[in-house]
């Protein structure tokens, strides 16, 4: 079974109550894996997407579907460099390997030179998120999904658990 599936093989479907995926070690890394580099987690949730409108069927995707109290599902996701000629900066974000938005400008701007800092290797870059939202309480009460994603700033390396990290 291969990582995604395992962390993903469950859809979250309570209202209010947070998913961690099965190896979360309770101190803010979700990854044990060697090659990825896992950010630090800030207190909350300080970064909200953009873009997350055009990726709705990727967002109910992986909650398993709207659901008359929404979500709140808490999932590793994955930045990206996104190259392009609008924004030199931009970092999109992707969760089981769907696209799921974008890090803002004026945010990517600064986060985007600090990942580069940290990482000279090229390893990819996780950080927590957080899907909001979802809720369809019938055809004039249905809520679009947001994302917002946990990072430390100044941008700093996640503190693996000697007990519960690599060997």
């Amino acid at each position: 079974m291969t990582l995604f599936k395992a962390l993903f093989a469950r859809p979250h479907r309570t209202a209010g109550q947070p998913h961690f995926p099965a190896n979360y070690d309770g101190t803010g890394c979700w990854w044990f894996e060697r090659g990825v580099l896992p950010l630090g987690a800030a207190h909350g949730f300080n970064v909200d997407l953009v873009g997350e409108m055009q990726w709705q069927d990727n967002l109910s995707a992986l909650t398993g579907g709207r659901c008359e109290e929404g979500h709140n599902c808490h999932f590793p996701a994955q930045l990206v460099f996104d190259d392009n000629s609008r924004d030199p900066n931009a970092l999109g974000v992707m969760i089981d390997h769907r696209a799921v938005g974008w890090v803002p400008s004026e945010i990517s701007a600064d986060l985007r030179p600090a990942i580069l800092r940290l990482n000279p290797e090229g390893k990819p870059v996780t950080c927590k998120a957080k899907v909001m939202g979802g809720w369809d309480r019938g055809p004039d009460d249905r809520g679009y999904f947001g994302v917002k994603l946990s990072i430390s700033m100044p941008v700093k390396r996640a503190v693996l658990s000697t007990a519960t990290g690599p060997a």
